[in-house]
């Protein structure tokens, strides 16, 4: 096993155990966007876990998949959680309405080798990085709105595994965005944990 290949695999183990605790804190009952959120998170840990150790070509594609589903969906999904159980809950509804295209540009994705069409400046590259600012700005509101340290670091993370990551491998050194990513999303589950069951 390379060097990578176990960073790689410590990254995912720490990314499934950051689920795993969000699972055991939020009830899927009563919170159901956020506990969603969570199964995403692990099982994107799970698959990159499997890739790794075993390098099969079927599982790095679903990887890959889940890779694009991670980096649109829980954000918005967490948020929903969180306005739901705020004053201001009328907003949950316009998060709701984040997540239809951002699902049409997952399913869109899969078609990008064929198109080229979701190379960084293409429309569907812009409508995410503008739903992702428009989730942390909203996540941010809501942090100073409740006074609260817990959302203020999520909408730090949340801006981490995008944009921080993203710095750090182009600015940086070339691989070093993906710890940045994934110990960002590993944080980001324990904060939402805390943050959906009422821990300050």
């Amino acid at each position: 096993m390379s060097d990578n290949t176990a960073v790689s695999s410590v990254l995912n183990v720490v990314l499934c155990g950051a689920a795993g605790f969000g699972f055991y804190k939020i009830g899927p009952s009563e919170h159901p966007y956020a506990f969603t959120a969570c199964v995403f998170g692990f099982c994107h840990g799970l698959f990159g876990l499997v890739s790794g150790l075993t390098g099969d070509e079927n599982v790095k594609k679903v990887t890959e998949t889940t890779t694009s589903i991670m980096e649109i969906i829980p954000l918005p999904l967490v948020n929903v959680d969180l306005y739901l159980g705020a004053e201001s809950n009328n907003i949950a509804l316009g998060h709701g309405l984040f997540i239809v295209p951002l699902a049409v540009s997952v399913i869109l994705s899969f078609c990008k080798n064929e198109s080229g069409d979701e190379g960084e400046g293409s429309p569907l590259d812009t409508l995410k990085t503008l739903t992702i600012l428009g989730n942390i700005t909203s996540l941010l509101y809501l942090a100073i709105n409740e006074s609260s340290w817990n959302l203020g670091g999520m909408a730090f993370l949340a801006f981490m595994a995008k944009f921080g990551a993203k710095f750090f491998e182009e600015q940086i050194s070339e691989g070093s965005g993906e710890p940045v990513t994934y110990l960002s999303w590993s944080g980001f589950y324990v904060l939402t944990a805390m943050a959906v069951s009422g821990e300050k």
